[in-house]
């Protein structure tokens, strides 16, 4: 699951990461959403994804279920996400290039008017 408040680069339940040989490297201190710190523990992994393979800090969660993708994940990979709520569609994508601007909705050319005055000079 793709968390956007998780800043992060991947959370893991420890039923996950101990199996795939995920070896403890420390402690880190997390904020919650609600302000609150815990501390977590953390493994130092490699992930494929899309054929390629980023090294990043795996957050450890005794009680969590769900593996969560964070923000640096996504970072690290070029990807971002992409919501279409009148499809009901979220995909990961290739993220556009950094100096693109990316439109919500295609802005038509501006028109111009043969012959128009030029504006008029007010200083």
């Amino acid at each position: 699951m793709v968390d956007t408040g998780f800043s992060g680069f991947l959370l893991l339940p420890i039923l996950n990461a101990f199996p795939i040989g995920l070896l403890l490297q420390g402690t880190m201190p997390i904020t919650l959403a609600d302000g609150s710190t815990q501390t977590k523990l953390t493994c130092l992994g490699s992930i494929h994804f899309d054929n390629a393979e980023e090294i990043g800090i795996i957050i450890i969660e005794w009680q969590n279920t769900d593996v969560l993708v964070g923000m640096e994940f996504l970072r690290r990979f070029g990807k971002e996400l992409r919501v279409a709520p009148t499809n009901n569609l979220v995909e990961i994508v290739d993220a556009a290039p950094a100096n693109t601007p990316v439109a919500a909705h295609p802005t038509p050319a501006p028109t111009s008017t043969p012959n128009a005055a030029p504006p008029a000079n007010t200083t």
